[in-house]
């Protein structure tokens, strides 16, 4: 995960440009830093789902506590009501205030009664390291925005009650221009044996390989060229092998 924070960061400060021309050298991410945000994540006193509200709302506080440490210029909740109880998505924003902006998300609910180490606290870690290492840069090329999301998990999933389609739609309504949005999902697993990467269709296996060490670009069909984009400047900009992954829908979530 440390490998991968430092490519995005250097893909999201290169923008298109040399690296020569960056302002200061790139700082590393802090494994220490890392692993903190999980233990935190991953002990609440119940799991972070919807039937717990007051978990996701002292998750809610410790992120936007962290997000603001990290220096981000704005931070705020955008709360709304599900069957009777309050969620909310947890937001903070660096660089320019005005022009085009680029979406980074983590979902920090977990799927059922289990402490979602690597779904999605390593992506909620990550998230947060990426902040603190945003908050160093004393000049970023566009506005970068980072979105902590709420009832990304069933039964919400893939409704208009999921905090990813709340907050899309909240930009929609604005006309807010968006260059592009990266969720970071299940950051956690790396592993270099052969057969250690598992499929929901086998054949898959014979195009994307059968070890688990590399981050997968996964893209809808139809949905531009911004997946391409990002594979393609992020295979500049770090070690890690990346491999995209272009599907319909229903095909992609199971990734």
């Amino acid at each position: 995960m440390k490998t991968f924070l430092l490519g995005l960061l250097l893909l999201l400060l290169l923008a298109g440009r040399s690296s020569a021309s960056l302002p200061v050298p790139v700082p590393a991410a802090d494994t220490a830093r890392l692993r903190q945000h999980l233990l935190f994540l991953t002990t609440t006193p119940q799991p972070r789902n919807y039937r717990h509200p007051a978990v996701l709302d002292s998750v809610a506080a410790y992120l936007a506590q962290q997000l603001r440490a990290a220096g981000a210029h704005e931070v705020g909740e955008q709360p709304y009501e599900v069957q009777g109880r309050s969620y909310r998505n947890v937001l903070a924003s660096f660089g320019p205030a005005e022009g085009p902006r680029l979406i980074i998300g983590a979902h920090y609910d977990v799927c059922g009664e289990q402490p979602g180490a690597d779904d999605n606290g390593t992506g909620v870690a990550a998230l947060l390291e990426l902040a603190r290492l945003l908050g160093q840069q004393p000049r970023l090329p566009y506005r970068i925005d980072l979105v902590a999301y709420t009832l990304e998990e069933p039964p919400f999933f893939r409704t208009p009650q999921m905090g990813s389609y709340v907050h899309a739609a909240a930009l929609k309504a604005a006309g807010v221009p968006v260059r592009g949005m990266v969720a970071l999902e299940m950051l956690g697993y790396y592993d270099d044996r052969r057969g250690s990467q598992h499929y929901p269709i086998w054949p898959l296996k014979f195009i994307y390989g059968s070890r688990g060490n590399y981050v997968t670009v996964a893209q809808k069909f139809g949905n531009g060229r911004f997946g391409r984009r990002f594979a393609r400047q992020y295979r500049q900009a770090a070690a890690l092998p990346v491999k995209r992954f272009t599907a319909v829908s229903r095909l992609m979530y199971t990734m």
